[in-house]
């Protein structure tokens, strides 16, 4: 099934090729196995793959693709993306073989499937078929799930499903790799490739200087009762979203490089990942400036807070928590107008800004619990001083349908 997404990115360790894999006396039909020597990076995250001798990076262009035989079947090459954006579930064939693809156009334009990137693709192990082979000389149908993790490390997440294992490495937002196992053997049957964010140059002229919008930027001292003015307590501090990055910095929050964009250029969106006593905040940032600029001086355009996986302690509107009955969230939340989506955990608020549904605070309800379980909040108005919506109130509507788009920019 195709989802379609708004998007809000190295030199190489080379190694020769030749699959690590099972004992023999495990793998099933070893001599039809046959084997590559390439050269191929040993970090996961330069998102490196070979199929038999052809090496692939992601993201790369559809461009290259078609020039070593692939194609996009139908008329589905002539589609077009719209600018910063990605479509998944596409399909790409050459000859008898067909991969599973997601096609990301990175530019702020619209561009047809053919002219833009290959940003992701599912491997998927067939015994005589294709080789795939990934970083550290791991293949699938050999590769155990032991080889993975000592060759990757620790993954971010990892459970068991039916009769599969799942293990998952995230490098940020739109950078991650995903390894299903065989539960019985542990042995590596596919992996899923995620990179929509292009590389960035080392010979970009990045501005040093504080922009003047980072220095006025001035901090709440208190709650709204409006959610719509996007102002959050995020672990135990105020902010006013967008926010400047610096001012997380301000507040123990540290970047981590490997995760996030080193510069942001004018009126375009980026990434960072920050980290702080243990937690990871993955968020979206816009450089509102005339000059490329340091991604500590973009502005923070989303965050969130959960019981799960962020677990940094959330607030928005007139004091609305983590952890809050759904009452008392009704009640704080007074005469503000909401949409509501039955999920299939809970129900989740959507306070949208406008009828763009661009910016929006999310606030999900546990239905077990009766709990608010997450708080969702994404404000990336075209200007700076668009950053304060006008209060929006009056009756609750009742919406079963989400917007057909969630804007998520892409980076340069």
């Amino acid at each position: 099934m195709k989802k379609k997404w708004i998007l809000l990115t190295a030199a190489l360790l080379l190694a020769l090729g030749g699959c690590q894999g099972k004992d023999e006396t495990v793998v099933q039909n070893e001599e039809a196995f046959r084997e590559y020597e390439v050269n191929l990076s040993d970090k996961l995250s330069d998102f490196q793959f070979a199929m038999n001798e052809e090496v692939y990076t992601l993201p790369e262009s559809m461009e290259v693709w078609k020039e070593r035989g692939w194609e996009i079947p139908s008329d589905r090459g002539k589609e077009h993306l719209e600018a910063e954006s990605f479509i998944e579930g596409e399909s790409l064939k050459r000859g008898e073989d067909t991969l599973t693809a997601a096609f990301v156009n990175q530019e702020g334009e619209s561009r047809t499937l053919e002219d833009s990137m290959i940003g992701g693709v599912t491997l998927e192990y067939r015994e005589g078929g294709t080789v795939y082979q990934l970083p550290g000389k791991l293949c699938l149908g050999r590769a155990t799930l032991n080889q993975v993790t000592e060759q990757y490390g620790p993954p971010t997440d990892e459970y068991e499903e039916k009769e599969d294992v799942y293990v998952t490495y995230e490098f940020g937002l739109y950078k991650k790799a995903e390894f299903v196992f065989h539960i019985e053997d542990e042995t590596l049957y596919r992996v899923s490739l995620q990179n929509y964010r292009a590389s960035q140059g080392a010979d970009e002229e990045v501005s040093k200087e504080e922009p003047q919008a980072v220095k006025e930027y001035e901090r709440p001292e208190q709650f709204s009762e409006n959610p719509r003015d996007y102002v959050v307590s995020y672990d135990n501090q105020l902010y006013r979203i967008p926010a400047p990055v610096s001012e997380f910095v301000k507040h123990g929050w540290k970047i981590q490089e490997e995760g996030s964009d080193t510069y942001v250029k004018p009126g375009r969106h980026g990434y960072v990942t920050l980290e702080k006593d243990g937690h990871t905040l993955y968020a979206v940032v816009r450089n509102y400036g005339e000059q490329t600029i340091a991604v500590k001086y973009a502005f923070l355009t989303s965050l969130s807070g959960d019981f799960d996986v962020t677990k940094v302690p959330v607030a928005v509107g007139n004091n609305i928590t983590l952890g809050m009955s759904e009452e008392n969230m009704k009640i704080l939340l007074g005469g503000n107008a909401f949409e509501s989506q039955e999920e299939e955990k809970g129900t989740s608020y959507y306070l949208y800004s406008d009828e763009t549904k661009k910016n929006f605070v999310r606030i999900f309800i546990d239905k077990d619990l009766g709990l608010v379980r997450e708080i969702q909040v994404s404000n990336s108005p075209e200007s700076l001083s668009d950053g304060k919506e006008e209060e929006v109130s009056g009756e609750e509507p009742n919406s079963t349908v989400l917007p057909d788009e969630n804007k998520v920019p892409a980076e340069e």
